[in-house]
């Protein structure tokens, strides 16, 4: 037991003698502040909505002050023409646009036209139905009273001089009252300060899972270069396999605590189990390679084949771990060469 632990010792003194475990460790204690510091930018999560009125009727003037007016997750607004309304749509100022064509109101008003309002829309068009449904809200109750109020003047009905006032009062006392259908709200929802908060994104969580891996990696490396300098001669197969497993796992025991310190710094929720298993899997997986190389006949030769092949497996292990953006959902030949990497699955 003590030359176990005289070894273990050891090994850890020379792990924090390694460079690159300080360059890691400043790299994620970097981003961790640099993230924390920045703060977050808040911007409206209104849906800005382009509107055309090329009807230019006093009538269709009050229905687009009334959807300027509406109080809902839509910001209406209005625009003089229809190259305007595709600039905006292009430059991303508006999510969604409408165009009211030229006689839309006189339209309205017969029942055996079907009056249109032009929806154009975009790839990037948000919840497009779901406005214009908001712009049937503010249509119906007006065309609607006054479609029922001409049709029924073309009837030989003998009417009151104060007919439509009569019709008007009626027909708003049932469209504004529980009457016809009922919706209840345990609790209203208000949009009078809608707005989200963007914060630069920095994937601090992703570089500790490559990190983690990379200091296995470097400890397979020391393993590698005591083999080929005849260190591990006088000991025994047992002692040799413990070297193999150990100096990968002092190697990641410091990273991963950097690693814990970056994502409490960065408020980033992590399982602790699931880090575990990761270093425990990664340490294993360096286990198995320099086992591997060890069998690789020859002095002198393991470390320097090894050194030649990790920078290559780093930096595609970087590319197809997930690090900066998870290319395995572009398809799955893409999905599979990602899980030849361990920062894939972090």
């Amino acid at each position: 037991m003590r030359i176990f632990l005289n070894r273990l010792y050891l090994c850890f003194k020379r792990s924090f003698k390694n460079p690159y475990i300080y360059v890691m460790a400043a790299v994620l204690i970097i981003m961790a502040s640099v993230y924390a510091a920045v703060p977050a930018k808040e911007s409206s999560a209104y849906i800005p909505v382009g509107i055309v009125d090329l009807d230019g009727t006093d009538r269709s003037a009050e229905i687009i002050d009334s959807l300027i007016e509406t109080d809902s997750i839509f910001s209406f607004y209005e625009i003089e023409d229809e190259d305007e309304l595709y600039t905006d749509l292009a430059s991303g100022k508006c999510s969604t646009g409408f165009i009211i064509p030229e006689g839309f109101t006189d339209e309205s008003l017969s029942v055996y036209r079907i009056p249109k309002i032009l929806l154009v829309r975009t790839n990037a068009s948000t919840l497009p139905l779901m406005s214009g449904e908001e712009i049937f809200r503010k249509l119906f109750p007006d065309l609607a009273r006054r479609i029922l109020i001409d049709s029924i003047e073309r009837t030989d009905i003998p009417l009151t001089d104060d007919y439509e006032q009569v019709l008007s009062d009626i027909f708003n006392s049932y469209i504004n009252s529980n009457e016809i259908y009922r919706l209840e709200s345990a609790d209203g929802i208000e949009y009078g300060d809608l707005s989200v908060k963007n914060k630069i994104e920095l994937p601090v969580y992703k570089f500790c899972g490559f990190f983690i891996f990379m200091a296995a990696l470097l400890g397979v490396l020391a393993c590698l270069n005591d083999s080929d300098n005849r260190i591990y001669l006088r000991m025994s197969r047992t002692e040799r396999i413990f070297m193999g497993l150990i100096l990968p796992a002092v190697h990641v025991v410091p990273v991963a605590a950097v690693s814990v310190i970056s994502c409490l710094i960065t408020g980033t929720v992590f399982s602790p189990l699931r880090l575990i298993i990761y270093c425990a899997a990664v340490i294993i997986l360096a286990f198995i390679v320099s086992v591997l190389f060890d069998l690789i006949p020859g002095q002198g030769r393991k470390s320097r084949i090894f050194s030649a092949v990790l920078p290559t497996y780093l930096i595609l292990s970087f590319l197809f771990g997930g690090v900066l953006i998870d290319l395995s959902g572009y398809g799955p030949a893409l999905k599979l060469l990602s899980m030849m990497f361990p920062p894939y699955f972090f």
